[in-house]
């Protein structure tokens, strides 16, 4: 065997470069090739890159490398050499560990456990204790201690003497008239003083109702919606014109005497004028 040959065996060139060297030996561009296993260019240039991840699984591994090498004349060997995976190198140690120093390591690692947990219950305990040993208040009463106050002879009681009985009211005779109470007095005393007769137009209203009262000048007075007990007067001269919306609901007063609406009344609305001397009289339309 030549030295050449030797060389050969002993430093065998990397699968990809052996399929670019063939490629190009045989004159065949990568689309050549490409277009003869109808294959992408871009797996063509994987496989001499020898990126064999971009291929995908070892099954499409073993497949495009079989047919690139039957196209270039290479041994099909290579194809199964490359699709098998290698086992993974054990790691071996460089410097072994002595005893003595995993028994230093261990031991750092204990003591500084224990310190550690010393650092954090000692306090604890120690703040316990205190509170252990701290004297508890005594309990507090209201009595009196015997042994502070001075005994106290007994003392007769003093004699105090009744206090004179003072003159009191001179008697008075019973009645049997009963006595009347000031509110019933009052009330018979305003009894006996006549009531003042009412003057001008009073309004009462037993139900709610709407009105409106005009003045001599036709200048509005009031108009408003009153509610059931509400009440208005107006002296003479100060009503022109009255309207009243709920005519059954309304008692209009003249003097003191009641005024009939029924001839100022159409479909439950009154109306009615009123002289400069306070007589009510049909109302003007």
């Amino acid at each position: 065997m030549s030295t050449e040959g030797r060389q050969d065996v002993l430093f065998e060139d990397p699968i990809g470069i052996r399929l670019r060297a063939a490629r190009e030996k045989q004159g065949l561009a990568l689309e050549q090739a490409g277009a003869q296993l109808k294959l992408p260019v871009a797996i063509i240039e994987a496989m001499e890159r020898e990126d064999w991840p971009r291929l995908g699984a070892p099954i499409y591994v073993r497949s495009y490398l079989g047919s690139y090498l039957r196209l270039l004349g290479l041994p099909s060997e290579l194809a199964q050499r490359v699709a098998t995976p290698s086992a993974a190198p054990v790691l071996v140690p460089m410097a072994s560990r002595s005893r003595l120093r995993r028994t230093l390591d261990t031991s750092l690692r204990n003591g500084i456990y224990l310190v550690m947990t010393a650092v954090l219950v000692v306090p604890v305990v120690l703040v316990a204790r205190h509170y252990q040993n701290a004297e508890r208040p005594g309990n507090v009463t209201l009595e009196a201690d015997p042994s502070v106050l001075p005994a106290l002879e007994p003392e007769a009681a003093p004699i105090v003497a009744a206090p004179a009985a003072a003159p009191g009211p001179e008697p008075v005779m019973a009645s049997i008239t009963p006595v009347q109470p000031k509110s019933t007095a009052a009330a018979a005393a305003a009894e006996l003083v006549p009531a003042a007769p009412e003057t001008g137009l009073v309004l009462r209203f037993t139900g709610q109702s709407w009105m409106e009262v005009l003045g001599p000048d036709g200048r509005r007075v009031e108009q408003a919606l009153l509610d059931a007990g509400a009440e208005r007067r107006y002296a003479a001269g100060e009503v022109g014109h009255v309207t009243l919306g709920n005519a059954a609901a309304v008692q209009v007063f003249h003097d003191g005497k009641p005024l009939d609406l029924a001839p100022y009344r159409a479909a439950n609305v009154a109306r009615f004028a009123v002289s400069s001397e306070g007589e009510p009289a049909p109302a003007r339309h």
